[in-house]
Formats: structure tokens, C-alpha cells, sequence
């Protein structure tokens, strides 16, 4: 009996191996940049993907996520954007070719410089990285703007909770940190990523990202607390989200000598319990974001009326995620209308005339 489990065990551990990168995500080393100063993944690494799509992406200098170049610095007919956000915006469920770096280029096209006839080509930088927010963006905006002469900044916003992070000072790398970077970059080269997935869901919760905890504890039972204590905590916690929403948009203006642009594309409209829901839960915040970029050089772009004319069409800008059709990171369809929307906003908002 013995020696029948040792076959079925090592039988199904190598069927599993074999058939991992049609179901697995992959896990590749990463690198110190020293333009962002930051971690990210290896230049000329490949990521593959595997949930609400099914794509593999080349990783690019400074871990640019599908785009394997940079465009000729010094030439004056070239303006370079930052693309900054999390993993929507980063959108590793598609094609390269469907990525929303691209689609802006294509979008934007070729422009002429301030009325004059010569050309001039964007060229769009994606600096987007899961799990990224607000203190992420404004800590390497600087460095971008000074290594890669970029133009302008765009942020694609799909979460406010992206702008509400407390605004803290950088925090610099130390000799721990990259001693930690090459432990994982070890188990990334040599352990199957296969076994890497099993261990981390084993003991990472996916949804939160945080460590699992036990279903049951010691000790008395939290009491549930009265409306009125809820009521009260919820306006105190609104107050607090509109006051670090304010604060991030600041510090990031202040972080920044070139124009800027703030991209709402939320999840919605979605599909909930068998309804379709429309409106934004979260209007009121990003009603906040207007008025703090009004009259300020901070550009504002609501892509929900672009969503939900698609969506009335039967085509959904995110993707299919637990049960919930456009509860998903964003489709090729959503980066389309978000690129078509920023276009739209182009020549305004750069001084850049047809």
C-alpha cells in the first residue's frame, strides 16, 4: 500500500508539474532598479498569467511591464508619459499588444508640437506595478522625471483606496532588504512555481493578501456594536478617507514639475447577485478629487460614462472574477476606453494642438 501511494503521489506530482502553466501564475526574479529605487521584476524576464485572462508579458527596462524598449532619448520630437497604478493599470491578464501603455500610444498617435507641422510621437512609459499606490507614484515621480525625461504623469485610479494611504517620507533600501531580495530570488529560480502558488495560498489569504487565520480563536466573543456607534464611526471614517484623499493628491502635485492627469476607472458598472449595479459607491470620494484638482495644473478624467455606454452594449471594460462578471481586473475593452478618453483630454490639457 506504501509503495502504491509513493507512485500515485509521484505520479500526480508530475502530472501537476507538467500541466501547471496552463492554470499557474508564474514567479520570476526580481531586481533592485536604480532609476526608481525600487524592487521590481528582471528585465527580460517573462511573466505569465493565469486568472480573468490568459497572457504571458515580456518585463522591460526599469520593469516596465510589456514594453521591452525605451525611445531614443534627447530627441525633441518624442514626449515620453508616465503611466502609473496598480495592477489594473499594470494589466498583466492581457496581450502586450492590448496593454494600456499601448493603446494610449495608439491612441494619441502622432501629434504637431504647439501649432507647428512637425510630428511629434508619445510614447508611453508604464510604471504601474501591483500593489502600488499614491506613496509609491510620489516617491519615484521625481526620479522619472530627472532619469527619463518624461513629459507627464497619468494616473489611473480604479480603487480610491489607492488615495488613501497615509503620506509618509521615502523609505530607502536597505542591505536587509536586498539580502531578502536574493533569498526570494533563489526560491523564484529554483523551486517550481507550481509549489511556489500551493505554499503561498496555503498560507496567504489571496483576498487580503494577509497571513491566514484560524477560523476559531480563544477568549470572549466582540459585541456588535449599536447603529448610533456605527453611524458615528462610518462619518468619522469618511472624514478621515476625504482628508488623506486631499493630502496624497497635494503631496503628489508636489512631487511633480510636469503636468499631471488623475483617470478614474472603477469597477462598475458590475454584476451583483444576479443584478446589474450602476452606480459608484464610491461618487462622493472621487466628488472630492474634483474640487481638490479644481483650479490646480491636476487634470481630472472620468471614464464611467464611457464604461456603462459599453456596458449598455453588452460589452463589459473589466474582466469576470468570483462569480462576478465585471468585478475583474480590466479587459483589452477597458483599457480601449480609458485610452480613447485620455485622448480625448490630449491636446487641452498639453498644449498640444492638431
Amino acid at each position: 500500500m506504501i509503495v502504491r501511494w509513493l507512485i500515485g503521489l509521484s505520479l500526480g506530482t508530475l502530472i501537476i508539474a507538467a500541466t501547471s502553466p496552463w492554470f499557474v501564475r508564474s514567479y520570476v526574479p526580481r531586481t533592485f532598479d536604480d532609476v526608481r529605487q525600487r524592487v521590481v521584476l528582471s528585465p527580460g524576464q517573462t511573466y505569465r498569467w493565469r486568472a480573468e485572462g490568459y497572457a504571458t508579458t515580456s518585463v522591460g527596462p526599469h520593469g516596465m511591464m510589456g514594453r521591452i524598449n525605451l525611445p531614443q532619448a534627447g530627441d525633441s520630437r518624442i514626449k515620453m508619459l508616465a503611466l502609473w497604478g496598480d495592477s489594473q493599470a499594470e494589466g498583466v491578464s492581457v496581450a502586450d499588444a492590448d496593454k494600456l501603455w499601448r493603446q494610449l500610444e495608439d491612441s494619441l498617435g502622432d501629434l504637431a508640437s504647439n501649432g507647428e507641422q512637425r510630428g511629434v510621437k508619445v510614447h508611453v512609459l508604464p510604471m504601474a506595478s501591483s500593489g502600488d499606490d499614491a506613496g509609491s507614484w510620489r516617491h519615484q515621480m521625481p526620479l522619472v522625471e530627472q532619469e527619463l525625461d518624461v513629459s507627464g504623469h497619468v494616473f489611473l485610479i480604479c480603487e480610491m483606496v489607492d488615495l488613501m494611504g497615509t503620506v509618509e517620507k521615502p523609505s530607502h533600501q536597505t542591505s536587509a532588504d536586498l539580502t531578502n531580495l536574493a533569498a526570494t530570488n533563489r526560491v523564484a529560480n529554483w523551486v517550481p512555481d507550481f509549489a511556489i502558488h500551493a505554499g503561498r495560498n496555503l498560507l496567504i489569504d489571496a483576498q487580503t493578501m494577509e497571513r491566514r487565520r484560524l477560523r476559531f480563536g480563544v477568549g470572549p466573543v466582540r459585541r456588535d456594536l449599536t447603529p448610533t456607534q456605527i453611524a458615528v464611526r462610518e462619518e468619522s471614517d469618511r472624514v478621515a478617507a476625504e482628508r488623506r484623499i486631499v493630502d496624497n493628491l497635494n503631496a503628489i502635485s508636489a512631487a511633480a514639475t510636469k503636468p499631471i492627469w488623475v483617470v478614474y476607472a472603477p469597477r462598475c458598472p458590475l454584476i451583483m447577485d444576479g443584478q446589474l449595479r450602476v452606480e459608484d459607491p464610491d461618487s462622493h470620494l472621487w466628488n472630492v478629487v474634483e474640487r481638490s484638482a479644481d483650479g490646480t495644473s491636476t487634470k481630472v478624467i472620468d471614464c464611467r460614462g464611457a464604461f456603462r455606454h459599453s456596458v449598455a452594449r453588452g460589452v463589459y471594460p473589466h474582466g469576470f472574477h468570483n462569480g462576478r462578471f465585471g468585478n475583474g481586473h480590466l479587459n483589452a475593452v477597458g483599457f480601449r476606453l480609458i485610452a480613447t478618453e485620455i485622448a480625448k483630454h490630449w491636446h487641452e490639457a498639453l498644449g498640444v494642438a492638431e
